[in-house]
Order: structure tokens, then sequence, then C-alpha cells
């Protein structure tokens, strides 16, 4: 058995993900480790590409498909192929850098530590716009919380690892339920923090999260992305995800305070359509904006559902106390 795994999930990506894989595959060797590609229901060339990898892997590479369609399903089945102690989970647009996965498995030794994920570098292969400032790299997936290794308690949402460059303790990650499919990407609905929800849930459980300055992964930016509209869209999305994972993981309260501290403020800034040449400044409160009224959205939604979970269902009156937690 590896001491590693990594798990690259992919979904239409044959353009690209054969640099993910080599990047893995490499780090794999000086690790003690082997990856696992899941092809998510790609109906491009990618199977081809990943299985022309797979002859000069040297046993280091496995490939499975997962019909499913969704960034959850994709890596709960990363989760139930994998033998190895602990997972690394890479996107197929990232890169990591040397020494990147020794850090994660490091981390790990201490078996208190059930999660650990590092920094993530924007990289871009042309030119970025103008109006793309520091302050709006999150939401391409930058992530730096400085050069001090330390652990994640009970902090805000952001500051946990994002999944382009996070680890889990494999059979603690199992244990506590996987990933949960009311988040992750799946076709157009593009919600986020499938990760942030399971590490919330790990935190809450006891666990430790660590962040680890020496696990860095630079993510290749595509020139798709560099549109205000992926901006605004990501920004409503994150938004109606955050709010449904913190009313999930912390209740009302909590949620409430930060709509009223955090994003209730946005919701009254005057809407921006941009237009060329773009302000940044007004395109980053417009961004905040979309991702208040999302927040807010996701409000009313997680009220649905705790509405409907207080239902009795079938004849034993089993019903739900919490969102998606059955109780007698």
């Amino acid at each position: 058995m590896r001491a590693v795994s990594v798990a690259i999930c992919t979904h239409n990506r044959g353009a690209i993900v054969a640099r993910a894989v080599e990047a893995a595959l490499s780090e794999a060797r000086t690790a003690d480790g082997d990856v696992l590609v899941v092809d998510n229901a790609s109906t491009d060339d990618t199977a081809a590409v990943l299985a022309g990898l797979t002859g000069d892997a040297g046993g280091r590479l496995r490939v499975v498909r997962e019909t499913r369609l969704g960034l959850s399903s994709a890596r709960n089945r990363a989760l139930a192929e994998i033998g190895s102690p602990v997972v690394a989970f890479l996107d197929d647009d990232a890169v990591p850098r040397p020494g990147w996965l020794a850090a994660l498995v490091a981390a790990h030794a201490d078996q208190r530590v059930v999660c650990a994920g590092g920094p993530i570098r924007l990289h871009f292969p042309t030119p970025p716009p103008s109006w793309l400032i520091a302050e709006l790299h999150s939401t391409l997936t930058a992530y730096d919380l400085g050069s001090t290794p330390r652990r994640l308690h009970d902090c805000p949402g952001w500051d946990y690892p994002y999944g382009a460059n996070v680890a889990f303790r494999t059979d603690t990650a199992r244990a506590a339920g996987g990933f949960s499919p009311r988040f992750g990407h799946r076709g157009r609905r593009q919600l986020q923090h499938e990760e942030t929800d399971l590490c919330m849930r790990l935190d809450r459980a006891g666990g430790e999260i660590r962040y680890v300055p020496e696990a860095v992964v630079d993510h290749w930016v595509l020139a798709e992305r560099l549109t205000p509209g992926f901006f605004l869209a990501r920004h409503a999305q994150r938004g109606r995800s955050g709010a449904i994972c913190e009313v999930l993981n912390r209740g009302w309260r909590p949620a409430l305070k930060r709509l009223r501290w955090w994003d209730g403020p946005h919701l009254f800034v005057a809407p921006y359509r941009p237009r060329d040449p773009i302000d940044p400044q007004r395109l980053l409160a417009e961004c905040r904006r979309r991702e208040a009224v999302g927040y807010v959205l996701g409000l009313a939604h997680a009220l649905v559902l705790a509405r409907a979970a207080r239902r009795p269902h079938g004849p034993g009156g089993v019903r739900e106390s919490r969102i998606g937690v059955a109780t007698p």
C-alpha cells in the first residue's frame, strides 16, 4: 500500500489534464505515492488522453470513470477507490511545486491531523486584464495564509484549505460522510464549499486541520475565466452555497450574524453593469453585491430545507432534526 494517493477529478478537460497528471506523478514518485484520476462523465477526448498517460506511469497511475456528474460525486468516488492512508486532491488545472506532496504527507504524521492544505498561487498563461485587481484573485482560487504553519480551528469558511490543494486522512473523511452532494460543481450548477463543508464537519468533530505553507500549487487560469461575467456568476454562486454551508455547520444565529456584519452592507451598493472600459473598483463592489444577494437566496433555500426536514416521513415518523441528519 502506498503512503499517499493523489486524486484528480476531471470533466471535459482533455486539452489540459495531462499537465496536472504528469506533475502529480512526479510528486508521487518522490513520496511513495500513486495517482488516481476520476473521469467524471467526460464526453471529449479525456479518456483517450488518460489512456495514453497510463502506459508510461510505471503502475502509479489508475483511471476510473464516474458517470454521476458532479465534483462531489467524483471526489467521493476517489475516496471509495483509494486504499492509501492519505489522499491529496489536486484540480485538473493545477500544477504542484516540488515538495508539495511530501509536505502534505509530513503534516499527517501527527495522528491528530485529519486534513491539511497549502497555498494556491495563480499562473496566467496569457497576460490578465488590467481590471483584475488583487482583491478579485480569490475568485480564481488564490489562497495564501502566509509563511507560518498553523492549525485552522473554528475559523471563517474562506480560511479552510481550498479543494485545488487539500489532503485528508482517507478513513476519517469516509467516516465523516465524504463530500456532500449539496455542494460542488455539477454541469451549469457551480455551487462551491464542498471541501469547506467537510473541513467544518471534521473540525467540529475534534480533528485538526493544518495550513502547510510548503505545500504549494500553481493554479493555471484559463482565458475563458477572465471575463466580468465569470466573476459575477462565481460570486453569486459562492454567496448561495456559503449561506447553506453556514446554516448546516454553524446554525442560524452565526449565519444571520454574518449577513448583518459582512454581506448585508454590500446589498445596498448601486448595481454596476460592466462595460469597457471596466472600472475595477466598481466591478469588485458589484461582485460583492452579487455574493450578498446570493447569500440571502441561500438562506431562503436553507429555510425551505429546514421546514421540509421538520415534516414527518414514513410510518415510523422519522424526520430530520437538522438539514440532512435523520433522527427517530
